[in-house]
């Protein structure tokens, strides 16, 4: 009997029955990519998806339901007040990545735990505005809602098990909770890893909590300046698209224990590890313990791939053939989920996903490059075809998180769609981390993100959960959601005209003024 009838000696229903209907397109995607005893599919892409209707909806006699478009009520706002007649300062604060996803299942495995870092610059207004770098209490507070952390997650029952740390409840892992002061940092003031999560006491899941933050005088007291900022934080792992389980929080985000034992199964079985009865046995890992990780500075092990290269590395052979919806399949990036994370003005232009970071097998491409002598890089890469590259050999490769596409790739001397513009970003990064748009600042100090927001959340920024929620700080300062010191408005900080480009060219009588949301 053949071995994958339905009784056969690995019996189709065993072999399918971990994975959704979406799912097993993927695998049949796969076949003959990663492990080379299945040949690859041989059909058309319709009848890929019809195999794999039948085994899912004939043989295991199951329903795949529709995904039904997110749509949450608008939130309100409360704009603090700025006169810039009488106000002395400037407050501008920030997210650093403009979402920070959390793997939300610690009871099975971590690989992102609870951990937001808000960014902030205060700068005193003038004819030559100065940048505040001492002297100042900085402190920041969540909105109501969001106080306790706790109440919404497992990582305070197993961050000892996962981080070796045992920590107060609240309280993250760079002993920041959802109150507290930011630190200075040189040019910048900053709070780490804040533990802040998306679900709120009243049972409703928000993504975008808004932190208030204020500058005040070390010695008086005195408050100085006053703003708010997101701090944007999702649960929405796209896990349960392929590895079955739903939603665990209120069908609308977090990953639920039959998607996490699913993954666990499926790892186990290829790599002959013991993950899942780890877990069973309350030792779940964090999957950075072996796969090395800057995000979370964890070296890993030497033999094993990074944790980035890993993970796209081996999906990209299964969600090939797609633009930005292979990447939607897991991040929490799609218009119509909970989440929407990629909210900034490039998304309202048509400026997608791939564009910056090519399609998700470019985009492996280049993280598996980068450990090229690894024999698990070379069999992960041998079944992907770049798409913005001619060739493979033609890839630069990249450090995850830390060489990502240089914004002046397309904008080039801080110009739109000139000098040598085509269409991508994708293997142009920059060289290391302090490159990194997130850590860069202007002529005079003023990092790119205080006046152009966080990444994927540029200013002008459209929020499903109140169209303005990310522009607060433009509106507060100048009545614009756009830019600071947009159309003209450089008297936010400064309190002369200026007629000459100061942080960078291009900005004085711009031919294309920059794009608001109104």
């Amino acid at each position: 009997m053949a071995c994958h009838t339905v009784d056969g000696y690995n019996g189709v229903l065993n072999k399918s029955d971990q994975l959704t209907e979406r799912g097993l397109v993927a695998l049949l995607t796969g076949m003959g990519k990663v492990n080379s005893y299945m040949p690859p599919f041989a059909g058309t892409e319709e009848e890929k998806r019809a195999v794999a209707a039948y085994i899912y909806r004939v043989l295991q006699e199951k329903t795949t339901q529709a995904d039904v478009a997110h749509e949450p009520e608008e939130l309100p706002l409360e704009i603090p007040p700025f006169n810039p007649d009488s106000n002395e300062y400037v407050l501008l604060v920030w997210n650093d990545l403009g979402m920070h996803s959390i793997s939300d299942n610690e009871k099975y495995f971590s690989f992102q735990p609870p951990g937001n870092t808000l960014n902030a610059q205060l700068f005193k207004r003038g004819p030559l505005p100065e940048l505040v770098t001492s002297g100042v209490t900085m402190e920041y507070a969540v909105e109501a809602g969001f106080e306790h952390p706790e109440y919404h997650s497992s990582f305070w029952e197993y961050e000892e098990a996962i981080f070796g740390v045992d920590l107060p409840e609240g309280t993250g892992l760079m002993g920041k909770g959802v109150f507290g002061t930011m630190e200075s940092h040189g040019a910048v003031y900053a709070a780490h890893m804040i533990p802040v999560v998306p679900y709120m006491d009243n049972k409703t899941y928000n993504p975008y909590p808004v932190f208030t933050i204020t500058a005040k005088d070390e010695s008086s007291g005195e408050l100085l300046a006053i703003t708010k900022a997101v701090a944007p934080t999702s649960t929405e792992m796209g896990c349960r698209n392929c590895h079955e389980g739903g939603w665990a929080w209120n069908d609308v985000s977090g990953m639920a224990d039959l998607t996490a034992i699913n993954i666990l199964a499926a790892h186990d079985r290829m790599n002959g590890t013991t993950l899942l009865e780890d877990a069973e046995k309350g030792e779940p890992k964090l999957c950075q313990s072996c796969h090395a990780d800057p995000a979370l500075m964890a070296p890993g092990k030497p033999e094993v791939l990074n944790f980035s290269s890993a993970i796209h590395g081996f999906h990209a052979n299964y969600l090939s053939g797609m633009d930005q919806e292979a990447c939607n399949m897991c991040h929490p990036s799609s218009v119509e989920g909970s989440t929407s994370c990629f909210r900034g003005r490039h998304s309202e232009v048509g400026v997608g996903c791939t564009e910056c970071h090519g399609t998700l097998e470019d985009h492996a491409l280049g993280l598996l490059a980068i450990q090229s002598d690894n024999k698990a890089s070379a069999r992960l890469a041998r079944g992907l075809e770049p798409v913005y590259a001619a060739s493979k050999e033609e890839i630069i490769p990249r450090m995850p998180w830390l060489m990502e596409p240089d914004c002046r790739s397309c904008h080039t001397n801080f110009n739109i769609f000139v000098d040598g513009f085509d269409g991508t970003a994708f293997n142009r990064w920059v060289p290391g981390f302090e490159a990194l748009y997130r850590n860069r600042t202007d002529n005079h100090g003023v990092m790119c993100a205080a006046c152009h927001g966080s990444t994927h959340a540029i200013y002008g920024a459209y929020n499903k959960y109140g169209l303005q929620r990310d522009n607060q700080q433009p509106l507060q300062y100048q009545g614009l959601a756009g830019t600071i010191g947009t159309h003209g408005q450089c008297m936010v900080c400064h309190t002369v005209e200026m007629t000459a480009n100061g942080h960078h060219r291009n900005m004085v009588n711009r031919e294309l003024p920059s794009l608001l949301v109104e």
